[in-house]
């Protein structure tokens, strides 16, 4: 067996006689395995102890050692669900031993003197094993989107760049940043990191770190164990371990909490990680994407974000345009997410001119996600298989539109807000549905979202009237 990188084998060899240990430590290294993977201890209570603050993958127990035998030290590890795949050595091997060692859960039994060979064998395939339940168990707890499924529409120069930009990069092991406003698709882009890269068939868990409490950040990302706290009644795995060989994104990294970013930074070092009101090390094996909407390195500056931190998670950045700086794609996208709403008869719809220019012409403040809301709103409600102009006043918010109904907007922290107030956006709004329908109340009402009641006193409270028609008295 030849060695490389991802063949080493973290082992624990337990023997209280020393040439016993040092001919197992001897083979192992003979066959290639890193000579820190593998750990000697002399009796019982030291691999019951190196157990508890380490993990291993196959631990090799003697059987019979003073104070703790081999079958005490796989009864007491036998709940931890992280514990090592388990090989008996023994020089006075019995049948009912044997038996009794594998109702415990061990992985094999090999008598002294041991065989060279068939130590190689027996622990290399005692890791595969413990890999697979690994993976097993993770996969148990993850709810894994289907990464063959991200899909970017785009005809947008910047776009096309970042995703050239990204194919190249995603392959690698180096950690992303990817900065957009809010909306942008920094998620997707994450999926298709994930997607092109060597973890593609491993999970990717995602946690953004602005919708939860700073109080239970650390529980989410490293998990914790039985009783760490108040409430805590069981042991729950965190992201980062559920992560192990695939990918971590964390969404909107700038607002994780000083303690945490210290925490995660050390995490990053080490490739190694404690559940909260736990001991021992576990091994940390994920490839880190994070996303902002929020200047980082001004951040850094003012003293609210570590600078070390940022310098390890912006190994590459990807920059999201606005929507609203890639017209261009807004007829691509309309067309994409028609197809995701109405499958199969996408073909058989319309957006005439007009509607089209509305979606062109508007600011989008919430971008992409903003779209595709828009699209699914007006389908719903769209009479027939043709989207109009009239069909979108109600279904865009807020933002500046070829007709005016928000003409600026202003930049405050990150969010695009409208300078025309709510009044005046309403009344915008009633005026072009009541227009764009003939002053047919009823399919107004309809566009609008409202009933023909709620219409009928808005027309009135407004002093709106038809054109050539008096006004009616209040």
């Amino acid at each position: 067996m030849s060695p490389t990188p991802d063949r080493v084998i973290s082992v624990l060899v337990a023997d209280d006689d020393a040439d016993q240990r040092e001919l197992a430590h001897s083979i192992l290294l003979e066959a290639g395995w890193a000579d820190h993977a593998v750990t000697l201890v002399p009796d019982g209570r030291e691999a019951l102890r190196a157990l508890r603050e380490q993990v291993f993958e196959v631990a090799i127990l003697d059987l019979s050692m003073p104070g703790l035998g081999g079958l005490e030290v796989l009864e007491s590890i036998g709940e931890d669900p992280s514990r090592p795949q388990v090989v008996f050595l023994s020089g006075t091997g019995t049948i009912a031993t044997a038996t009794r060692a594998m109702k415990l859960g061990a992985y094999d039994f090999l008598e002294k003197p041991v065989d060279p060979e068939r130590l190689v064998a027996i622990v290399w395939k005692a890791a595969q094993a413990h890999r697979a339940f690994a993976r097993s168990a993770r996969f148990e707890a993850v709810v894994q989107r289907d990464a063959a499924s991200v899909s970017i529409v785009t005809r947008d120069r910047r776009m096309e760049d970042t995703l050239r930009l990204l194919a190249k990069v995603a392959p690698s092991e180096a950690s992303v940043l990817v900065h957009g406003e809010s909306g942008t698709g920094k998620e997707l882009i994450a999926r298709e990191v994930h997607r092109l890269s060597g973890r593609s068939d491993q999970p990717l868990v995602a946690l953004n770190c602005a919708a939860v409490a700073e109080s239970l950040a650390e529980s989410e990302l490293f998990g914790h164990e039985k009783g760490a706290f108040t409430g805590a009644a069981s042991r729950k795995i965190g992201l980062v371990e559920l992560s192990d060989g695939g990918t971590l994104f964390l969404d909107e990294i700038g607002d994780l909490a000083a303690p945490l970013q210290a925490k995660l930074l050390r995490v990053l070092e080490t490739r190694r990680f404690r559940r909260v009101g736990g001991v021992k090390e576990y091994p940390a094996n994920f490839r880190l994407v994070s996303a902002t909407h929020r200047p980082l390195q001004q951040r850094v500056e003012e003293g609210t974000f570590r600078g070390d931190l940022f310098y390890r998670i912006n190994a590459i950045i990807l920059d999201l345009p606005p929507l609203r700086e890639r017209v261009e794609d807004i007829p691509l996208l309309a067309e994409h997410f028609l197809g995701e709403f109405r499958p199969g008869e996408a073909g058989l719809w319309t957006i005439e001119d007009e509607a089209m220019e509305r979606l062109r012409s508007y600011d989008w403040p919430g971008n992409i996600r903003e779209l595709r809301n828009v699209v699914e709103r007006v389908v719903l409600l769209a009479r027939d298989q043709t989207i109009r102009g009239s069909d979108l006043v109600s279904a865009l918010g807020p933002g500046r539109t070829g007709s005016g109904a928000a003409t600026s907007t202003v930049d405050a922290g990150g969010a695009r807000v409208p300078t025309l107030n709510l009044a005046d956006l309403e009344r915008t709004a009633i005026e072009e549905a009541l227009g764009a329908t003939g002053w047919h109340q009823g399919r107004a009402a309809e566009a609008l979202g409202v009933s023909a009641r709620t219409l009928h006193r808005k027309i009135r409270s407004l002093g709106l009237t038809r054109p050539g028609q008096a006004p009616e008295e209040g």
